[in-house]
């Protein structure tokens, strides 16, 4: 399935030098939720730490139709065989580093105030591990969690419904947005996606059969 872009902005950013393609994604709700979220599939199936799972997340409010067959002529990129099972172990994942992460610092006693301002000032984490040794984000990652409703251990997905979306990744591989109902830049999936070696090669050799 498709979702179908506003066909104004595939006309404008589709001739500004943004490289077009079927994006996939599913759409999920978790049975302790009534909000859809987008999770990232490409993301699930070739990134094995969950930090850039979590970090592309995001709420599905788009009303726009959802096709059988795509709009745009582009790509269509198809994962590899993931479904709500490896999400939720990632996921999960995420819940018990930060859960580890706590009872870690419990244990080591309270920290100088100026190693928490360091640490809000230092580069953002490139994995998980990273995440949960620093409280910063540590405690972001918490309130993801908390806004997605995982609060306990017996959270699970109750639909699940991959869909492709419209990308534009600019070739120097430095933006990456979405064409929904409007044009969303994704800045987690350029630190997160974008970096990731087996996902660029993907991508260029497609950009270099479409020259």
């Amino acid at each position: 399935m498709f979702l179908k872009p506003h066909e104004g902005l595939v006309k404008i950013y589709g001739s500004r030098k943004l490289f077009l393609l079927w994006w996939p994604f599913t759409i999920v709700n978790f049975n302790t939720c009534e909000n859809s979220y987008l999770v990232d599939l490409l993301v699930a199936s070739e990134i094995t730490d969950p930090l850039p799972l979590i970090l592309t997340m995001r709420r599905y409010r788009d009303k726009r139709p959802i096709e059988p067959s795509p709009s745009v002529d582009a790509p269509i990129l198809i994962p590899r065989s993931v479904g709500p099972n490896t999400i939720m172990e990632m996921i999960y994942k995420i819940k018990k580093g930060i859960e580890m992460g706590k009872d870690k610092e419990a244990s080591q006693g309270s920290r100088p105030i100026k190693s928490y301002r360091y640490q809000m000032f230092s580069k953002r984490p490139s994995t998980l591990e990273e995440a949960i040794a620093n409280p910063v984000s540590r405690g972001i990652l918490s309130e993801i969690l908390s806004s997605i409703c995982i609060s306990s251990n017996n959270v699970r997905i109750a639909s699940y419904n991959p869909i492709h979306i419209l990308a534009g990744i600019s070739r120097d591989m430095k933006e990456f947005s979405l064409f929904m109902d409007k044009k969303i830049r994704s800045i987690n999936h350029e630190i997160y996606v974008l970096t990731n070696e087996h996902i660029k090669d993907l991508i260029e050799k497609y950009m270099r059969l479409n020259v």
